[in-house]
């Protein structure tokens, strides 16, 4: 449970029943890089982590170091073809739950669930991956 509301009273419950769905997570294992901003550098610090769990909105990582991860940082999938916008959630016995920024398409999460060898994530995705990921791949940008 990433989130959680009180309401005064049952018209409240009713009232915003349908306005912040609890995430349905799908089991994965998937490597990634968490890209966090470093103070006072205009750089970023690489930390290798592993996608447990994830949904439209949310993922569970754990990382060997999951403490050094900055409140907001990049999940990177890909030879830094695809990026997450992330802030972390909480952390619980070397797991740390975070949301994206913006939710993720169901067929997008749903293409990474079906992943079966972890360290394609690091790998090069273009060209090697289902459409609905190529999709998500962040095009060349061209000089003007």
């Amino acid at each position: 449970m990433l989130s959680s509301s009180t309401h005064r009273n049952y018209l409240s419950r009713l009232a915003f029943a349908g306005d912040n769905p609890e995430p349905v997570f799908t089991r994965v294992n998937l490597v990634a890089r968490a890209l966090c901003p470093v103070k006072g550098v205009k750089s970023f610090a690489a930390h290798q982590v592993r996608i447990v769990s994830i949904s439209e909105a949310a993922a569970v990582l754990q990382a060997r170091n999951i403490e050094l991860l900055t409140d907001h940082f990049y999940l990177c999938l890909g030879k830094f073809e695809i990026f997450l916008t992330c802030a972390r959630v909480r952390a619980q016995e070397g797991s740390l739950f975070v949301r994206f920024s913006k939710p993720e398409e169901t067929s997008f999460i749903r293409a990474l669930s079906e992943i079966t060898f972890p360290m394609t994530t690091l790998e090069k995705l273009r060209g090697h991956s289902v459409r609905v990921i190529e999709a998500r791949i962040r095009q060349p940008e061209t000089a003007a």
